[in-house]
């Protein structure tokens, strides 16, 4: 059994976050489902760096990533997160990261974006 799900859906895309994140030395915990509700933190991950705020989503589905960002955005200039906070979009068997800042949002790698 592979550890990483080949197909891609709102459902599993949690779920595949959660082993990227577990490969690269993090302990994760699933927070939530992906809701309908703009800027819901999906995942919490740790390591000795200190913690990390992610919401997933999955490109097929039919959220609106611009709310979803000046949500996240306006909870990083709050300071409501010890950490930082990240948007991850799968999209098409690979992950488009962004960190978000407190005027928006930066992409995070490039064309070494992690890819399963």
């Amino acid at each position: 059994m592979k550890s990483c799900v080949e197909y891609h859906t709102r459902r599993t895309a949690t779920h595949a976050a959660k082993s990227v994140l577990e490969e690269e030395g993090f302990e994760v915990r699933v927070l939530s489902r992906p809701g309908r509700k703009p800027g819901t933190i999906t995942l919490i991950a740790w390591n000795r760096l200190g913690p990390l705020f992610i919401c997933v989503r999955s490109y097929r589905s039919r959220y609106h990533h611009c709310e979803d960002i000046a949500v996240f955005s306006s909870l990083q200039s709050s300071g409501r997160y010890p950490g930082s906070i990240q948007y991850w979009v799968r999209y098409q068997g690979s992950w488009i990261r962004y960190s978000i800042c407190e005027g928006g949002a930066v992409r995070v790698g490039g064309q070494d974006d992690v890819r399963f």
